[in-house]
Formats: C-alpha cells, sequence, structure tokens
C-alpha cells in the first residue's frame, strides 16, 4: 500500500547514517469532517490514478485482509513508471 511505504519511509532507522534524511509524506491530510470522495491519501499518493478521487476499491486479499487501493488491487505501476 502507498501510504504504508509511506509511513515506513518517514521512519528513523537504526542502521541508516546518523546524517540520513527521513522522508516525509508530502502534502496535509484530509480535514476529518469534510471527507473527500475516493481515496483519502489520493492527493498525497505518487501512484494516483484519476479513478482514485472518486471511488475506493475494496478487494478481500484473502485471510481476513483487505484492499482499499487501485494499485494494489490490479498490481500497476507507480504513475512516474506507467508514463
Amino acid at each position: 500500500m502507498p501510504y504504508t511505504q509511506g509511513l515506513l519511509a518517514s521512519l528513523p532507522r537504526l542502521d541508516a547514517p546518523a546524517n540520513a534524511r527521513l522522508m516525509p509524506i508530502p502534502g496535509q491530510p484530509p480535514n476529518l469532517h469534510r471527507m473527500p470522495p475516493g481515496c483519502a491519501f489520493a492527493p498525497r499518493c505518487t501512484y494516483r490514478l484519476e479513478r482514485c478521487d472518486q471511488i475506493v476499491p475494496v478487494t478481500d486479499l484473502g485471510g481476513g485482509h483487505l484492499a482499499r487501493c487501485w494499485r494494489c488491487t490490479e498490481n500497476l505501476q507507480p504513475a512516474e513508471a506507467a508514463r
């Protein structure tokens, strides 16, 4: 999931050099009182597709796991690589 990848990249690592920079997730979280249609992470996602702004898929991956991302459910490439 792109959001999970962003969270993991923003954490400090014990095996990283002391001067290693953290990778922040760009943008701001949505207003929880006025959630946008579609994926709430879409405005900050490098994997964003046009349909992410309108529809959030819910795909059962089995074992009690769900995916709510077009890129994950269709095994698509990042937007930069798809161009």
